[in-house]
């Protein structure tokens, strides 16, 4: 699900080098609220019942967000692990102080680790947010790159 406020998402290239990332391309923001939501089937991804109900798996999420310097911008990450009817089992959200206008092109990291998982986890779902604090036409908003989703078995 994409929703496109002001003058919609667009791609660009990286203004800083996001470490590990396999492209250095972002969606840019624009004026107003941009949101992006996936909702990841973790069955249609590979992983079997018994292995998700193990209580041996952590999901691990990540996003990487930013600004142009001469704009600010803020950002919003929410993250829900839903059962096999979308009931909420666990859930995440970062809204982090807006980066200021004049920042150096700063680029920042959102991570979070659900562990100790509940039985019945099937679906993650991704949702981030960003627009730009000055409120100019364009994309001038948060920068977002290098989303992931990683589950994991955990060690004794």
């Amino acid at each position: 699900m994409v929703q496109h406020g002001g003058d919609g998402w667009v791609v660009e290239e990286n203004r800083t080098t996001v470490p590990g990332a396999p492209s250095q391309t972002c969606f840019v923001a624009s004026f107003r609220w941009c949101r992006k939501k996936q909702v990841l089937d973790l069955e249609k991804e590979g992983l079997w019942p018994e292995l998700l109900d193990s209580g041996k798996i952590e999901i691990c999420v990540s996003d990487w967000w930013g600004a142009r310097h001469d704009s600010g911008c803020k950002y919003r990450l929410f993250v829900k692990l839903l059962d096999a009817t979308q009931t909420v089992l666990d859930k995440f959200s970062a809204v982090p102080d807006p980066i200021e206008q004049w920042n150096n092109d700063i680029c920042l990291q959102v991570t979070h680790v659900f562990s100790n998982i509940t039985t019945g986890v099937r679906f993650v779902s991704f949702e981030h947010l960003g627009q730009d604090t000055q409120f100019w036409a364009g994309h001038y908003g948060a920068r977002v790159t290098n989303s992931s989703v990683i589950v994991r078995v955990s060690q004794p």
